[in-house]
């Protein structure tokens, strides 16, 4: 068994599907894409889970750690509308990255986006103009949230029919 240190910087690639939007983590056989259940992805990433929380809305979201997107260390969060995903939101944590009081400079945030609509952009096989772009199972956005002061990326599925 590895010291502690390497099994915690031990992390698990996320790999992206342009076709379906589909997120391969690793070599695990579930795949994250609209069709994956609450239930299911509970299961199937319980070693990967950091937490789960229910915003009382019909909304839950499933958060999960130790990725890696790009080489970077990564998160992310899935979000069940009822049973079925909805969207992913992506973080990833760069190195060299500065605070201000604890929270990301506006720098940080920069070079987050800029990474993200790079590294997510050649994953899809698109380039984000504007931060986002279209796609026939939903879109992929990276791209700076004014509200929240803080970088914002991720997938969203098209509503199931």
């Amino acid at each position: 068994m590895p010291p502690p240190a390497q099994h915690a910087a031990h992390t698990v690639p996320m790999n992206f599907n342009p076709t379906d939007g589909s997120i391969q983590l690793g070599t695990l056989p579930n795949l994250i894409c609209p069709s994956l259940s609450l239930q299911e992805a509970r299961i199937a990433f319980a070693t990967l889970t950091h937490g789960e929380r229910d915003v009382g809305t019909g909304y839950v979201w499933l958060s999960l750690h130790r990725l890696s997107l790009g080489g970077a260390p990564a998160g992310i969060s899935l979000c069940f509308h009822g049973q079925y995903l909805d969207m992913v939101t992506m973080s990833v944590d760069l190195p060299g990255a500065t605070l201000d009081d604890g929270w990301p400079s506006q720098a940080a945030i920069k070079a987050e986006v800029a990474f993200m609509r790079r590294t997510l952009g050649a994953a899809l096989g698109r380039t984000l103009s504007g931060g986002h772009a279209r796609f026939g199972w939903g879109e992929a956005w990276a791209r700076f949230d004014p509200k929240g002061f803080m970088a914002s990326s991720g997938l969203r599925y098209s509503p199931r029919t």
